[in-house]
């Protein structure tokens, strides 16, 4: 017999179980799923739903859903308002049927307490092995198909050598990258932490280009990397006096290696030390053993409005174009 819990209503130990489940290499969650990442955003910035399903004796757990409902409109769930993609986390190996009664039970609470239910899954690449489940199911019971976004990845599997990775840049770019090599101004590291004067400058550029900000504050982004230090890196190359010339903040899933925040310091723009920091970043990604290098969306509003100069940048390195799923239900 399987139960659906409320997982604010789990005790600590039980929270932890949650986190060692959705880690877990036999399921389709990721880091940004977990509590642990989760408890992050203040206790104010949303109303949570998530839920857990599991065995009412044993209490194995079957699937988990992080929620939140919508503060405009409480009639509305969302999977989850602080995350880029989430959706029902299952155990991998239950089979067919044990799959589909845990989705009916997850997707049943949500159909009965709210009017409208939007599921953000996780993109397909980001499994290891095709795990078109959770979209079958949802295709099949009345959710309508549509997307937040369109971003950029590349496949460096085939990546033997620097040279493999010059070989999948546009000519334009691989003359750049050859350039700033040459000069030998920079210097590639890994940081050990996040630097508050390069997350003021990044926030600063965003300002004057795009009259916007870092989606998280310094504060939350250090949190966020001393609460997961094996899934968030940072990179930076550098001047010989130490100056940064570039930086990359770096969120380590399980098959993905993704760029989630890049900065260039523009005093240097000319010598292109962020195309250096890029195509070090890409052979990081390589040695680690990934297969995929993100660079995340190039679309904005909702994946309505295509930024087309940040996508050619980003094509420049080679590589194609995912759409991040969203299902939704109205009631």
């Amino acid at each position: 017999m399987l139960e659906l819990v409320n997982i604010s209503k789990l005790s600590e130990k039980e929270k932890k179980g949650i986190d060692e489940f959705i880690l877990s290499a036999s399921t389709n969650g990721e880091f940004i799923h977990t509590l642990t990442y989760l408890a992050y955003h203040p206790h104010d910035r949303f109303v949570d739903d998530s839920v857990v399903v599991r065995d009412s004796g044993s209490h194995m757990i079957r699937g988990v859903m992080m929620a939140t409902v919508d503060r405009k409109n409480p009639k509305r769930i969302v999977s989850h308002s602080g995350t880029t993609f989430a959706g029902p986390i299952l155990e991998r190996s239950l089979g067919i049927r044990m799959l589909t009664e845990t989705m009916d039970m997850i997707l049943g609470y949500y159909e009965t307490n709210y009017h409208e239910v939007v599921v953000k899954t996780v993109p397909q690449m980001y499994h290891g092995q095709p795990f078109g489940c959770v979209d079958y199911y949802l295709l099949t019971h009345g959710y309508v198909y549509g997307m937040s976004a369109m971003a950029n990845v590349i496949d460096i599997s085939g990546i033997q050598c620097r040279e493999d990775i010059l070989a999948m840049f546009s000519s334009k770019r691989r003359n750049q990258v050859k350039k700033v090599i040459s000069e030998g101004m920079f210097r590639f590291r890994e940081l050990p932490d996040i630097p508050a004067d390069v997350w003021k400058s990044m926030n600063d550029n965003l300002q004057k280009k795009f009259d916007s900000h870092t989606t998280h504050s310094y504060d939350e982004i250090l949190d966020l990397k001393h609460r997961c230090p094996k899934n968030i890196h940072s990179y930076s190359v550098d001047t010989a006096d130490g100056i940064y010339g570039a930086f990359g903040l770096i969120y380590l899933f399980k098959n993905v290696f993704h760029t989630q925040y890049l900065d260039l310091n523009y005093d240097y723009s000319t010598h292109y030390p962020n195309l250096l920091l890029i195509t070090e970043l890409i052979w990081e990604a390589r040695r680690l053993g990934y297969r995929w290098f993100s660079f995340g969306a190039s679309t904005e509003s909702g994946g309505q409005v295509m930024n087309e100069g940040l996508y050619e940048y980003k094509a420049a390195y080679g590589g194609g174009d995912i759409l991040l799923p969203v299902f939704t239900k109205c009631l």
